[in-house]
């Protein structure tokens, strides 16, 4: 039962750098960036959170819908200030730009909320317990709300014309314009789906991982991106599955091993992973098929 309890742990771990992951897809597959300022995000939308429960919006649907409503304008500006004027000199300028805006946002959170993590209150505050097997109302809503997420952006991408319009553009803008594809707002469309997934995501997580403070979101972007470069950051079903095994081998690592070691031994399974699946398993899956 102990390595049952010790897989829905890792499950849910993986399922928290799942949902780092899907903006790492999203904005990769739509504009060709790496966004490293993911996990700051992250952590944003679950201070943010904070703050509206401290203001009395105790009900989950309506603070859900807030917290995305903010933070997909919230997208548009990060997109308008930080990365439109960067990526006309280049992919490369856009990224330093987003670790930049990881800074900003890291210190931003300190200034505001101060540096020391804070309690957030369960969004569904329950246990099932079947025969010592533990789990949580909070990690079955976070794999619940992963599961809905990852089966919209797929559907997105891959079966509506704004999506292929807006791979179409990450591919080649000048021809993706001729046709008729508005590149600039493809760009900020998904640079806004990514952050209201990403403030979504920081109200289910923080009850989890506490509310800022710290080098949480670090952290989150690190492992996100590990587990998007496991599954291959090109595939939205390979992230998921990419960060949901991080997940479940970093809990496994953690029970042989000093809490100081994991992470190491974490970030070296992406270079081995780097060395031997450049494409991560979904590249493997298309070498093996």
């Amino acid at each position: 039962m102990q390595n049952l309890n010790l897989l829905v742990s890792g499950l849910t771990l993986g399922a928290i750098y799942a949902l780092v992951a899907l903006g790492f897809n999203l904005v990769f597959r739509m504009t060709g960036i790496i966004d490293f300022a993911q996990g700051d995000k992250v952590v944003l939308g679950g201070l943010i959170g904070l703050t509206l429960l401290n203001a009395g919006l105790s009900q989950t649907a309506i603070l859900l819908v807030v917290i995305l409503a903010i933070g997909l304008v919230l997208g548009v500006i990060y997109d308008w200030v930080a990365i439109l004027p960067t990526q006309r000199h280049g992919a490369i300028a856009a990224v330093a730009a987003t670790v930049g805006m990881s800074l900003v946002f890291a210190n931003g959170h300190s200034l505001i909320w101060g540096p020391d993590a804070r309690p957030f209150p369960p969004v569904v505050d329950s246990t099932i317990d079947v025969a010592g097997l533990r789990i949580t109302y909070q990690s079955v809503a976070v794999w619940l709300v992963l599961a809905l997420v990852a089966i919209c952006l797929g559907v997105l991408m891959e079966r509506t014309r704004v999506g292929r319009g807006m791979i179409a553009a990450s591919t080649d803008a000048l021809a993706a314009t001729a046709v008729g594809i508005n590149v600039t707002r493809a760009r900020a469309i998904s640079f806004a789906l990514a952050f209201g997934l990403a403030t979504v995501a920081g109200v289910l997580v923080a009850p989890i991982t506490l509310a800022g403070g710290g080098s949480l979101g670090i952290s989150l972007t690190l492992k996100g991106f590990t587990g998007a470069i496991l599954g291959g950051l090109d595939s939205t079903t390979g992230v998921v599955v990419g960060a949901l095994l991080l997940g479940v081998v970093e809990s496994q690592i953690a029970v042989f091993l000093p809490s100081g070691y994991v992470d190491p031994a974490v970030f070296a399974l992406l270079i081995v992973v780097l060395l031997l699946m450049p494409n991560g398993l979904s590249g493997l899956r298309r070498r093996l098929a």
